[in-house]
């Protein structure tokens, strides 16, 4: 049930408390909080003299990150569902989610929808009538709509209100210290909840959001817009590290965050190594992002488990190893046609499909993927505890294990690899894995990852790389 109670938006808290603090700062210029709220206000007047209502769904397609940020926070204002689109889905996979969901206005450069879509510079230049100023902001009412990772077809649309946003944020920012001066870096699309996050925490701070130049490379952004805070992908935090100048502008920062998907222990070790802010954590789309996360007090634990559990959350594992969540952050539900489909059990947990455990201290470690583990001979294989050992091996970027039917054991393992060394030798690869692995959990063979379907930085999907392998039209190229 929604409290009627009315309570003040983050925002407009935000140009309250700290009006000349910059909000946004990106390429031609900057925002300050007041100059913020101003432009969101005055897009929320356009929406509702466009008729839209609270509890209307506006769609946000192809708009720069300055647009889309000012788009959020108008939608927010007035209790509008915001749905920021993944725009690498095919725009036939966007327009069949605009079917089941039927949204009020697509704002795009493309017309997705006519007579439904219109360009952000039309609604931004529209003549306002200032009809309402925060006239339906609850804290439990819907406020976003975005889709969990995986193919378009597989993946499903999270509904979350205001109260999981700010919730999630709170507690993140008890964890990582985010002050009035700091700023925290936008590497990755707004459709992601790890990106979406940030807005939310440094409102709540008075901290402000840096769009780096696109021309720009991350560590050159770090170093010239003096960030103190950055949110990366394995992938990203790889490739900057690649850098032998990085280790010093990243030393000066206050936080790396890095999450995703798996983190490589190498990577963790070279970070520790040099004394880099490193926070490792595990979440979710539907928890609003971070669940646990390690602490700056002891960076180590960063080597063998993903954190404790911060404020808001609540977590257990049951009796199968799967790890259920709840708490302040979880999700409203899977908004499925004009229903929101319930993601709690009947005691108020989600189960992630996550498979982990946790220490006397309370640290996470996450093993795999319940519906990921399958039988070779008899014997239960994890995929993740492959990939585990795969990428630690110098060579390897990233490591995806799939099972290959077989006639004598059912199912074998069989990797697909992104290399740094092309070099690398198949007797190099299997005599790393007989250091840790028994002979069941040896892949018999090993294929080049194909490139297009490592474009995403947020992690490679292994429902698009199965689908891939299945396709006989494709051709995989063995490592030899």
């Amino acid at each position: 049930m929604r409290n009627d109670t009315m309570e003040v938006h983050p925002l407009v808290q935000a140009a309250g408390e700290f009006p000349n603090n910059p909000a946004l700062i990106y390429n031609e210029g900057s925002l300050n909080y007041s100059e913020l709220l101003d432009k969101a206000e005055s897009l929320t007047d356009a929406f509702l003299a466009s008729g839209v209502k609270p509890g209307d769904i506006i769609c946000l397609d192809d708009l720069s990150p300055v647009e889309m940020i000012i788009s959020i926070w108008a939608c927010s204002l007035n209790s509008i569902r915001v749905f920021p689109l993944n725009t690498r889905h095919p725009i036939s996979s966007l327009k069949s989610i605009f079917q089941k969901i039927h949204p009020r206005l697509v704002i795009s450069n493309r017309d997705l929808i006519p007579g439904l879509s219109v360009a952000y510079a039309e609604l931004d230049s529209a003549v306002r009538n200032k009809l309402a100023k925060q006239t339906a902001f609850h804290g439990d009412d819907p406020a976003t709509l975005l889709m969990t990772s995986g193919s378009s077809a597989s993946s499903k649309i999270v509904q979350h209100s205001h109260k999981n946003h700010i919730s999630s944020a709170l507690g993140s920012n008890l964890n990582i210290p985010l002050s009035q001066k700091d700023r925290w870096l936008l590497t990755l699309p707004l459709y992601h909840v790890g990106s979406l996050s940030i807005l939310y925490r440094t409102t709540l701070a008075g901290a402000a959001v840096v769009i780096p130049n696109s021309h720009d490379s991350i560590l050159k952004s770090i170093s010239d817009l003096q960030i103190s805070h950055v949110s990366l992908v394995a992938t990203q935090f790889q490739r900057i590290l690649e850098d032998s100048t990085a280790i010093h502008p990243l030393r000066k920062m206050k936080a790396i965050l890095l999450g995703g998907s798996a983190i490589p222990k190498d990577l963790i070790q070279t970070a520790l190594a040099h004394e880099l802010p490193v926070y490792v954590s595990y979440g979710s789309t539907e928890m609003a992002s971070q669940v646990c996360t390690t602490t700056s007090s002891h960076r180590a634990e960063a080597l063998t488990s993903s954190g404790t559990l911060l404020a808001n959350r609540d977590l257990v594992i049951s009796h199968e190893g799967e790890i259920l969540v709840k708490g302040d952050t979880l999700a409203q539900g899977y908004l499925d046609g004009n229903d929101l489909i319930n993601l709690r059990d009947k005691e108020g947990w989600f189960h992630t499909g996550d498979v982990g455990y946790v220490d006397p201290q309370g640290a996470l470690t996450v093993t795999g993927r319940m519906d990921n583990q399958f039988v070779s001979g008899g014997e239960n294989i994890q995929p993740e505890h492959i990939e585990n050992i795969l990428n630690k091996i110098p060579d390897i970027a990233q490591a995806i294990v799939l099972p290959q039917s077989d006639d004598e054991f059912g199912k074998r393992p069989v990797a697909f690899l992104q290399l740094i060394n092309t070099n690398i030798s198949l007797e190099e690869l299997e005599k790393n894995l007989r250091k840790s692995l028994p002979g069941y959990m040896i892949p018999i063979a090993f294929y080049r990852l194909p490139e297009h379907l490592t474009t995403d930085l947020i992690k490679i999907s292994r429902h698009e790389i199965s689908k891939y392998v299945l396709d006989p039209n494709n051709h995989l190229h063995p490592l030899e």
